[in-house]
């Protein structure tokens, strides 16, 4: 009888777990960067998010403000506003209702605020912080309303008035702009009720 011996020969194999381990490293790490990549990502859109909130935030306080007071700024005899010619390009510096639209500027550079041109800044508003540099629970800008006369209501009883206000969070780039349709109206008005 004759045994036969069958060696194996291992030498051919040395390097292939050290070349399987490192690829496996290798997709290990690019696995993680891109993990932590879409991790920044998610906070970058958190705290854009949250920006554009409080925007919107100070954007609709703003509005509620211009409102109240085109409600409570009667300048004719029929108790209606009236309404003047505002200068495109210019801040206004006191109440008025303007007959042409909102000029809401867009920056002509990365880091300037969108603004409405010709509207009024309003600064009575309690807590808030302006700094255009940015910082915790500040506000690049103050808010800017425009009050716009559109003309008379249907049947002739009131007049309409376009409000838009801009509102600002921490930076140029956090920018909300509402809008809304006012009409108002002098003396009494029958809406078909008992």
């Amino acid at each position: 009888m004759s045994c036969t011996r069958t060696t194996t020969s291992y030498r051919s194999e040395r390097g292939f777990v050290l070349i399987a381990s490192l690829l496996m490293l290798v997709i290990l790490s690019l696995l993680a960067i891109s993990m932590y990549h879409n991790v920044a990502i998610q906070e970058n859109v958190a705290s854009n998010t949250k920006e554009k909130g409080r925007a919107f935030q100070l954007a609709q306080s703003t509005l509620q403000y211009a409102e109240y007071s085109l409600l409570n700024n009667s300048s004719t005899s029929s108790g209606l506003p009236a309404a003047v010619a505002c200068p495109s390009g210019t801040a206004l510096t006191k109440y008025a209702i303007c007959n042409n639209a909102a000029d809401i500027t867009t920056p002509s550079t990365a880091n300037a605020a969108m603004t409405i041109s010709n509207g009024m800044t309003y600064s009575g508003i309690q807590g808030v912080q302006i700094s255009s540099t940015g910082g915790a629970s500040t506000f690049y800008s103050n808010p800017v309303y425009q009050l716009r006369y559109l003309g008379p209501a249907p049947g002739g009883v009131g007049q309409i008035y376009q409000v838009t206000a801009l509102g600002y969070g921490a930076t140029a780039n956090a920018v909300a702009a509402v809008q809304s349709t006012y009409e108002l109206s002098s003396g009494v008005k029958n809406l078909g009720g008992l």
